[in-house]
């Protein structure tokens, strides 16, 4: 890490001013790519490849193997050589015998011809010698002078190195920085004296002191003045301070001792690192580091690791295992219940074979060589996490980094699985963290609604250690009051003129909704809306004049997304308890039977004893049976036959089956209706964007149910202020709206401002039949004829987009929920084919939450067959 921070600023590459903190930008000598490393730990890779094997590196064989490394990285891979280490291996090209004799014996000639020959370049390489002999100082010591030797023979090179490798060696076993001074003991002792006056001197002075960095004592001097005069923060989890940032503070000090910046914080990287551990390592330059040959930093771990052990791996065959053992674990995956973008699962989900439909992925716990989820290529970001108590030293710090992680990723538009071995430990404890950072969820909340969640099992309880550390720092993130999105999104401008008078109306309350005498109109024209849209948008706007006009399949999948609502809340009153995406699932599973598709694995999975299945009312509708067009996602999805791999898609299907839970946007509030739409897109469709356009087409559904109709609305254009209104409740319903989609509705609706219904404008808006294109299509349809006597011009319009059924599912809802049933075309609505049934779901789904007439699991309901109608499962 302290190489590839260093390279960028190599002897003045590229300026680094005052306050600007050095960074892995890449260029240098090189020029190096972000995060690559240079020399420095090239050659240490060379000696690591032995010392991984369980070579004593104090063995003719072992300097013969490391010369031979040294010689081929010449050749192929050195990017950056220094003069004494390029003049001795040149001096041995084609030399015969054994490489390693007549590599020291070419580095003493070149040090007896040369005056000036005791520079840093066996002291950049040496960390990994530190771990040869844990156990036996004396004999690590022995190996730092025998591999320093191979090019750099001065004593002050030997000695160094000694010292060096001893800090680094009690780095690791105890902990300290002790170990620098503790090697005065193992170096000659006419040496110790002047040694320690100089590890005084850098102690005295900043790293730039030692200006000449080029030669080894104020390379050591320089590294270790940035270690021991930078001060070690203090933990205190709500201000974000924690020890082990001591790592990048003191790393960022000894690059800016300028010259050779790469060497002088490689050196003292390999240090800091022994002293933080993995754990102390920010994930972010975990991520980026990399180099020759091809190594990332997993690669290094491994060397170093095995080294450490003597070449053997661990009773599990870590670190060189492909896959690591999963236990009796099953895999499993949940969606997070703050953010669905966010994948709960365990580690024999992230190595099995069937795919899993994220972005990312973040491992908590060990894995194996092979790739995580394979087949994906996805990013991978490995947490040093221990699941056991005590096990942490730097606990706090690894939690919110690995939870900022899932933040980052989330932010780039990610979707990401992020698990630990069993998934019921270390996966909630980040879990909870990146929902406080995400919403700013209390940790309490956020605990409870995980463990709702998490059916698999709960082990967090047993470490309260790491529970405590959960609730310490969401103390401090309670600062942020909102999350990053939010907070990026409200400091924009407002829209000009009117809006900001708009955004400030006070916003009639959810749950009066339900008690307004226009209510229940406005479900059924939502309903109705739709259904017209699609049949008009599947025409291309040129119906028949006469006859029936048929559902689409995005009609038929609305109406089971509205049956499975019901069904779900059922549920959830009867018994307390209720996952109503999974309701809707099932919903799904019943349309799929009745089409014919995967019927025998769908009564198996479904089907109970004598029981009739598909049951309920809706099953029984003839037209809900027939081929009404292909939603190949859904059913990709479906035949799976129990949810949780969804497709790659972002198909419109998602957001189109969705639009009746803008019902429960409007019955029980932005949260509860954002998170359900989210779930059941993702039920099916897996990408992002899907998802995210899918959450706000409801939510701006919902409030032309709630709003459109108000006065205060009408005033200023009924449609159009609504869908500002409800733009705005975007920002506190869906944490992971990002500002190019804000960007994007507020383009389409201010479009109807000065070029209302041009067909140009909703191609260019609605190019494809993906779910973003329906729902800035049918935004800008919507908005373009807000009139309640223009339902039927706008609905023709709509549907001349390039994928007309979907925009004018969106129109249809859009507008039938802001004017109500009446403000249908009735000449359309007599004429369709599924008008009773969709009236009837409508009115249903709307006295389900105005009266519940199931009752729940303390009275009797007042409609006695209404759980017969929709059994609640």
């Amino acid at each position: 890490m302290g190489d590839a921070l260093g390279v960028p600023y190599e002897f003045g590459s590229a300026t680094l001013g005052e306050d600007q903190p050095p960074r892995m930008i890449g260029g240098g000598l090189g020029p190096y790519k972000p995060g690559e490393y240079s020399d420095d730990t090239q050659m240490q890779v060379c000696i690591a490849k032995v010392a991984a094997e369980g070579t004593d590196l104090r063995t003719p064989e072992a300097l013969d193997a490391i010369t031979v490394n040294f010689l081929e990285w010449l050749r192929g891979g050195a990017s950056d050589v220094g003069n004494q280490t390029r003049a001795v291996l040149g001096a041995v090209r084609g030399a015969s015998g054994a490489p390693g004799k007549a590599l020291l014996e070419a580095a003493r000639l070149h040090t007896a011809a040369h005056k000036n020959s005791a520079g840093n370049g066996s002291l950049m390489r040496t960390g990994i010698v530190a771990l040869t002999h844990p156990g036996d100082a004396a004999a690590m010591a022995e190996a730092a002078v025998a591999v320093s030797a191979l090019t750099h023979p001065d004593p002050d090179c030997a000695d160094a190195c000694v010292l060096w490798c001893s800090g680094i060696r009690t780095a690791v076993l105890e902990g300290t920085f002790d170990g620098v001074r503790a090697g005065l003991e193992l170096i000659p002792a006419e040496r110790r004296e002047m040694w320690a006056l100089r590890l005084d001197e850098a102690e005295a002075h900043p790293p730039h002191h030692f200006s000449s960095n080029g030669w080894v004592v104020h390379a050591l001097q320089a590294a270790w003045s940035a270690i021991t005069r930078t001060p070690v923060p203090e933990l205190d989890p709500g201000k974000g301070s924690f020890p082990a940032q001591h790592f990048g503070l003191a790393l960022e000090t000894a690059v800016r001792a300028g010259n050779d910046t790469d060497t002088v914080a490689a050196i003292a990287g390999a240090l800091l690192g022994a002293r933080w551990g993995c754990s102390g390592i920010p994930l972010q330059w975990q991520q980026d580091v990399n180099g020759w040959p091809g190594l990332t930093a997993p690669d290094l771990i491994g060397l170093a690791v095995r080294t450490a052990r003597g070449g053997a791996d661990d009773s599990q065959g870590w670190p060189s295992v492909p896959r690591m053992p999963e236990g009796a674990h099953t895999a499993f995956a949940v969606p997070h219940p703050h953010d669905s973008g966010v994948v709960l699962g365990n580690l024999a989900l992230a190595q099995g074979a069937e795919p899993v439909s994220v972005d990312a992925v973040v491992s908590l716990c060990r894995v194996g060589t092979d790739p995580v989820l394979p087949g994906n290529d996805v990013e991978h970001v490995r947490v040093w996490l221990v699941d056991s108590q005590g096990e942490n030293a730097n606990l706090h710090y690894v939690l919110d980094q690995a939870a900022r992680q899932v933040l980052r990723l989330r932010e780039e538009g990610k979707r990401v699985l992020l698990h630990c071995l069993a998934g019921q430990s270390r996966t909630p404890a980040v879990a909870a963290l990146y929902s406080c950072l995400a919403t700013g969820t209390d940790s309490t909340s956020a605990l409870n609604d995980l463990r709702d969640a998490l059916h698999a099992g709960w082990t967090l309880s047993y470490h309260p250690e790491m529970q405590e550390a959960v609730h310490e720092l969401t103390a401090g993130y309670a600062a942020l009051g909102r999350s990053a999105t939010e907070r990026a999104v409200t400091s924009r401008d407002t829209a000009p003129g009117q809006r900001q008078e708009l955004l400030d109306l006070e916003p009639v309350e959810p749950t009066q909704f339900v008690r307004r005498k226009d209510a229940a109109s406005r479900v059924r024209g939502m309903m109705l809306g739709l259904a017209l849209g699609d049949t008009l948008g599947a025409a291309g706007g040129k119906l028949p004049d006469e006859g029936p006009l048929r559902a689409g399949v995005s009609t038929q999948l609305a109406c089971f997304t509205a049956e499975g609502t019901i069904r779900a809340w059922i549920r959830g009153e009867m018994r307390g308890v209720c996952h109503p995406p999974s309701v809707v699932w099932h919903a799904y599973s019943r349309w799929m039977a009745l089409q014919g598709l995967e019927v025998d694995r769908m009564r198996k999975r479904w089907a109970h004893g004598e029981k009739v299945w598909p049951d309920g009312w809706l099953a029984q509708v003839p037209a809900l049976a027939e081929r009404r067009g292909s939603a190949p996602s859904t059913v990709k999805a479906l035949s799976k036959i129990k949810h949780g791999a969804p497709t790659a898609s972002r198909g419109c299907h998602a957001l189109t089956r969705t639009l009746p839970v803008a019902v429960v946007h409007a019955a029980k509030g932005l949260g509860t209706s954002a998170e359900l739409a989210r779930e059941i897109a993702g039920l099916t469709h897996g990408d992002q964007a899907a998802q995210s356009a899918t959450v706000h087409a409801v939510v701006l559904v919902g409030h032309c149910l709630i709003h459109a109709g108000e006065s205060a609305y009408n005033q200023r254009g009924g449609v159009r202020e609504a869908l500002w209104a409800g733009i705005r409740g975007l920002v506190k319903a869906d944490g992971c709206l990002t500002g190019h989609e804000l960007d994007q509705l507020e383009t389409a609706l201010q479009s109807t401002e000065a070029h209302p219904a041009d067909p140009g404008r909703l191609a260019k808006l609605a190019p494809d039949a993906t779910a973003p294109s329906a729902l800035l299509g049918g935004v800008y349809a919507a908005a373009s004829f807000s009139g309640r006597d223009q339902v039927a011009a706008a609905l023709r319009f709509a549907a001349g987009a390039p994928d007309g059924d979907s925009v004018a599912c969106v129109t249809g809802a859009l507008l039938g929920a802001a004017h109500g049933f009446e403000a249908l075309p009735v000449d359309l609505v007599s004429r369709h084919e599924l008008v009773w049934a969709l009236d009837r779901l409508a009115g249903d789904l709307f006295t389900q939450f105005a009266d519940s007439p199931a009752g729940d699991g303390y009275s009797s309901g007042w409609d006695p067959y209404w759980s017969e109608h929709y059994p609640g499962w």
